[in-house]
């Protein structure tokens, strides 16, 4: 997938709505052990057969593998034929009936097609639609979403013919893919009503959510179910066991507000047991399934907590309050006993790069000094915000000279970390809406280098999982490189000259991934 540059996709938002469509829009394999012999709808353009009929109440056709037919060895395209089953198995599961991205671009029937076929060109051919923000690196992921360039060429004759239709423009168009594959739900924890203000603009808070376990178990698959995605920034989950329950409802009950304010991981520390990170979720991300042998073990009373970054403007102040939920698949007595009794435990490891991104040449102002910047930081999250920056370049071997020279605009950091051992599950990136690009390389500069994940244009929208096919090990020995880039004419053009760092804010920057592994025995 070619990159996006800054144009193009101020261009892109403006055609279609400037929609942050914050849920993925194809379908996802979720049985990590399949292979990628078996072609997909999304990636050959197949759908399940269907009649063709011009009468309102039948569905369109979807017979065919998405070959542009021919006249007399001209090539031709038919939306029955050619365009119908692309839309159907890439696009519908999301853009139809009450999929999160119908209300922005729906694609309920024939007519509606018709009536955005420019907008549908102009995404799919700048890869923006159907989301997949990865380019092409060293590893292939289960679920790849991009349209061939048949594909492609497909919509694009189409749509530079006017996008005509040759069924009732009345005439349905279902979805041939689901969104995505769905987790057994298991249990459903809503959270309590919140509702912040943008006297804190950006607002973290915690909130446990509890499972309600009798008896041990095994979690399999978990995913946060946003509520209100227009103030819901991105958050993390966090596994707890039962003995740090009283240090949790401590912090709870010290806030007179729902849940409690956690700028930092999740608020509280207990004095015996674990708490650690299961989960990073941003906009776009499936639930996580894990491979059917593998689990997270839980026991009687050990329960969950979130930490969930609001980011408020005043054009949501009259929001409902946000109620998100918290979904888990608990493993089957019948898939314990498949695995020997007992599901082979999963690692989450954050491998974490500095953000450093001074004002450019043409910007002035007090903040542009770092050391004022890190004083902002102080006052806004507390005193640790002002040493996470300072640390990270630290960890890196870098130093803010580094950085100086970056006045152009455009900044960059790199950072070296050793891997944890494991087999790789999932790889994932995230960065804030200044993000340029990101990289994540197995032993880089050596024979053996891998890129296992390569987005060259960030989109915020999409923070996808990646699952690669292949069985990727890492070893004690191994390395993994951390790369981003920001722009900061993706700023707002009222935004205060400051230099941006690592920290909370949706306006200040990260350089943050995950790698989750399983033993690799």
């Amino acid at each position: 997938m070619s990159s996006v540059s800054r144009p193009v996709r101020l261009i892109l938002q403006a055609v279609i709505g400037g929609a942050i469509v914050v849920a993925a829009c194809s379908s996802q394999p979720s049985d990590e052990s399949s292979t990628a012999a078996t072609p997909s709808p999304e990636t050959t353009g197949t759908a399940a057969p269907a009649t063709t009929s011009t009468d309102p109440t039948t569905t369109v056709a979807a017979t065919t593998t998405g070959a542009p037919s021919t006249t007399d060895g001209v090539r031709t395209v038919a939306f029955a034929a050619d365009v119908a089953p692309i839309l159907a198995a890439n696009c519908a599961s999301c853009h139809t009936g009450a999929g999160p991205g119908a209300a922005h671009l729906p694609l309920d029937t024939a007519g509606d097609a018709q009536e955005v076929s420019f907008e549908i060109d102009a995404s799919t051919r700048v890869g923006y639609m159907p989301p997949w923000p990865a380019g092409d690196g060293d590893v292939a992921f289960h679920g790849d979403r991009r349209l061939s360039a048949e594909q492609l060429e497909i919509i694009s004759t189409w749509a530079a013919g006017g996008g005509e239709i040759d069924v009732d423009p009345s005439t349905a168009i279902e979805p041939t893919a689901i969104a995505a594959a769905p987790i057994e739900r298991d249990v459903v924890m809503v959270g309590q009503p919140y509702k912040g203000s943008t006297e804190r603009r950006d607002d973290y808070r915690c909130q446990i959510y509890d499972p309600g376990l009798t008896e041990p178990a095994f979690l399999q698959g978990y995913g946060l179910e946003a509520d209100r995605t227009e103030v819901v920034h991105h958050a993390l989950l966090f596994y707890a066991e039962a003995s740090t329950r009283s240090m949790a409802e401590q912090a709870d009950a010290a806030d007179p507000s729902i849940g409690w304010e956690c700028g930092g991981l999740a608020g509280f520390a207990g004095d015996s047991g674990e708490t650690r990170q299961i989960m990073s979720w941003g906009p776009g991300q499936d639930p996580t399934v894990l491979p059917a042998d593998t689990g997270i073990p839980l026991q009687a009373g050990d329960f969950f907590v979130t930490q969930i970054h609001y980011h408020y403007e005043s054009k949501w102040n009259d929001l409902p309050p946000d109620e998100s939920a918290i979904v888990i698949d608990l493993a089957s007595d019948e898939v314990i006993e498949a695995a020997g009794g007992a599901l082979d435990p999963i690692e989450l490891t954050l491998y974490l790069g500095p953000a450093e991104i001074p004002c450019a040449t043409d910007e002035v102002g007090p903040l542009c000094d770092r050391s004022a910047a890190s004083a902002q930081l102080i006052e806004t999250w507390g005193p640790m915000a002002g040493r996470i920056a300072d640390f990270l370049m630290l960890q890196c071997g870098a130093s803010v000279e580094d950085f100086a020279g970056m006045t152009d605009g455009i900044a960059s950091s790199t950072c070296d970390l050793p891997a944890e051992p494991g087999q790789i599950v999932s790889v994932w990136g995230h960065m804030h809406e200044i993000g340029a690009s990101f990289r994540m390389t197995l032993n880089p500069d050596t024979p053996d280098e891998m890129v296992l994940l390569d987005i060259p244009t960030w989109v915020f929208d999409w923070q996808l999982d990646y699952r690669p096919i292949e069985t990727i090990v890492l070893d004690d020995d191994d390395v993994i490189r951390v790369e981003c880039s920001w722009d900061r004419s993706l700023l707002p053009d009222d935004a205060e000259p400051r230099y941006v760092m690592w920290a909370e804010g949706t306006a200040d920057e990260m350089c943050y991934s995950q790698i989750v592994t399983r033993s690799a025995a």
